[in-house]
């Protein structure tokens, strides 16, 4: 019989109807077809049923699928809804370049800038509505004993907060550190390198690293780690960068953002660290520093949100997957002088920059929608 040959024009049959038997194009061996089979064929089904109609919604869709819903009759799918941001609670301390860590629902600010060389020792709380006061810092520093642009981690039960300075009759920086429990704050160690402020921190009370930062017109690469007991030196961030924002474990961490030298520059950088090594991550869509982000976030779900662009308080918010940074929901104000944040990507805490505005994130969520209403 010979070789046959089949092309996608074979496969338009009368009426624009498509052969759904053989949609590639090629050759088919004379050895699969017998002239007998050939000439047998007398009609070649169609192709149907590519949408499936339920009578109601699939038990569990995955993100892509869709359907016809044969009782309310609308074409679905498993979709993304967009993300928010929503006004949170109200402060009890108003102070900017405050330390916050934890979660959206147990969240926690700690020290920060009053104004005119005064610094606060105030620590406040939030469960998710409302803010309480919690215990104050300890005391360091000029006679009001307050620290601002310090740095911290961890959750409101077990948080570590180190560095910061207080600005006064002597201008002081420190390498010292607290740790919370939830009602006191005790110092169990002093970290190795300079005491600084605007740093990165990121991981736990027990695990935890801290990552560049600024003192008298320097900006530092170093790197602080931390097992609980004590610090010491790790490998230093490939750039010194200070007023960044971080993200996740001692072991899977993230440090984007900030300030960095010869020309004071904003840079929209993002580093990866393993525990041992850093390398270079997506470049953020906006460059800014005094940025907020999901401190509770991992290294390949965080976010960044807020901050100044070097000419402006933005509202922009990114999200962060791991290797690209893509747009989402701007914040409600546009802020500054943020310490980090609260929270993870999917639901995160800004609060302690900037004009004093407390605001919550929810991130994208996979959701059944109509191709007739979104």
């Amino acid at each position: 019989m010979g070789v046959k040959t089949r092309n996608f024009a074979n496969n338009i049959l009368s009426g624009g109807t498509i052969d759904g038997s053989d949609f590639l194009s090629g050759t088919i061996p004379s050895s699969n077809i017998t002239n007998a089979s050939a000439a047998s064929v007398t009609s070649i089904p169609s192709i149907t049923n590519v949408i499936s109609s339920v009578a109601g919604d699939p038990p569990s869709p995955t993100l892509g699928d869709i359907w016809y819903n044969s009782s309310t009759n609308v074409l679905k799918f498993q979709g993304l809804s967009a993300s928010a941001w929503a006004t949170g609670g109200t402060y009890s301390q108003t102070a900017r370049n405050r330390a916050s860590f934890g979660t959206q629902t147990a969240g926690t600010l700690a020290g920060g800038y009053i104004g005119a060389n005064s610094q606060t020792r105030n620590t406040e709380e939030y469960n998710g509505t409302a803010w309480t006061g919690g215990g104050n810092l300890l005391p360091q520093g000029n006679p009001d004993g307050g620290t601002y642009a310090g740095i911290a981690t961890g959750t409101q039960t077990a948080g570590l907060f180190g560095g910061g300075s207080s600005q006064g009759p002597v201008d002081y920086y420190f390498n010292t550190t607290q740790e919370y429990d939830g009602s006191t704050w005790a110092s169990p160690a002093t970290f190795p390198s300079t005491g600084r402020i605007l740093g990165g921190m990121f991981g736990t009370q027990t695990a935890a690293v801290l990552a560049g930062g600024y003192r008298t017109s320097t900006w530092y690469s170093n790197v602080d780690k931390y097992n609980g007991t004590a610090w010491t030196t790790g490998t230093g961030i490939p750039a010194a960068t200070g007023s960044a924002t971080s993200s996740g474990t001692e072991t899977a961490g993230l440090f984007y953002g900030g300030f960095a030298p010869p020309s004071n520059t904003v840079v929209a950088t993002t580093f990866a660290y393993d525990g041992s090594t850093w390398t270079s991550g997506g470049t953020m869509n906006e460059a800014r520093y005094g940025l907020g982000g999901s401190n509770a976030g991992t290294q390949t779900a965080s976010i960044a949100f807020a901050g100044y662009n070097g000419t402006a308080d933005v509202t922009s918010t990114e999200s962060y997957d791991g290797t690209s940074w893509t747009s989402q929901t701007n914040m409600s104000t546009a802020n500054s002088s943020f310490k980090q944040g609260s929270g993870t990507a999917a639901a995160a805490l800004a609060g302690g920059g900037t004009p004093s505005a407390c605001e919550e994130y929810t991130g994208p969520e996979i959701v059944v929608k109509t191709f007739t209403t979104d």
